[in-house]
């Protein structure tokens, strides 16, 4: 009998840890969990190779200067100080034309990354200050689309589970950030060189861009399985 009380409490605590853990579970990610949103999914894989292409010239780009004797031209006018500054244009410039009625925030969005992807890859093939400087200043710019990722995060969520989504996405970006540079010093310290730190991590942000671009397949699939389960219930 005294087991017996032992099993029925266990069993009481178990499904009262269980119903307490839906609760937090619900309130948290949402009624219906955001995780099971593959278009969301999809969204997160780009957030995690994503920033750590974005701060890799902020990490290299000093050394690729050195390599190539750029240095007392990089003190007048920093070419980090470049980006920083066209990244604030860019932001306010990129909100302004993602707002205009012909044209879709998805697009500008996608055009955004396609240019910076392309700037981090052909960054150490510019070997004078007026070409690193236009790549850095064209890299600033198209970085401007972290002021449309609250809109896309909403249009792929909806607005009841925007808190919540762009929290995720957040912190998927501070992952990537967080990773990415000891990644950059890595290759470097197996390639003794800088440039392959920028291809690699280039061609990683392209992977996160396959995962973008395929995203409207995945909201075409996803209505069709719904009805699908619907007409089934």
């Amino acid at each position: 009998m005294y087991g017996l009380r032992i099993l029925k409490t266990v069993s009481q605590l178990t499904v009262t840890v269980r119903k307490g853990f839906a609760i937090w579970y619900s309130s948290y990610f949402g009624a219906a969990s955001l995780f099971t949103n593959r278009v969301f999914v999809a969204f997160i894989i780009w957030a995690l190779f994503a920033y750590s292409s974005f701060v890799i010239p902020f990490i290299h780009l000093p050394e690729i200067v050195k390599q190539y004797n750029l240095s007392s031209q990089n003190n007048i006018f920093p070419l980090t100080s470049i980006i920083a500054i066209v990244h604030i244009f860019g932001k306010v410039i990129l909100g302004i034309i993602s707002d205009l009625p012909c044209i879709s925030t998805w697009n500008v969005f996608l055009m955004a990354n396609f240019t910076l992807v392309t700037c981090i890859l052909i960054l150490p093939l510019m070997q004078t200050y007026i070409s690193l400087a236009v790549v850095c200043a064209l890299i600033g710019f198209s970085s401007g689309y972290f002021s449309l990722m609250p809109v896309v995060t909403e249009d792929l969520v909806g607005t009841k589970h925007l808190a919540n989504a762009y929290g995720i996405i957040i912190c998927a970006n501070g992952i990537s950030a967080l990773f990415g540079p000891p990644f950059a010093g890595w290759i470097y310290d197996i390639t003794h060189k800088y440039d392959f730190s920028f291809y690699i991590s280039g061609l990683l942000y392209m992977v996160g861009i396959v995962f973008l671009l395929i995203q409207p397949c995945i909201q075409k699939k996803q209505p069709r399985e719904k009805s699908t389960e619907e007409a089934q219930v």
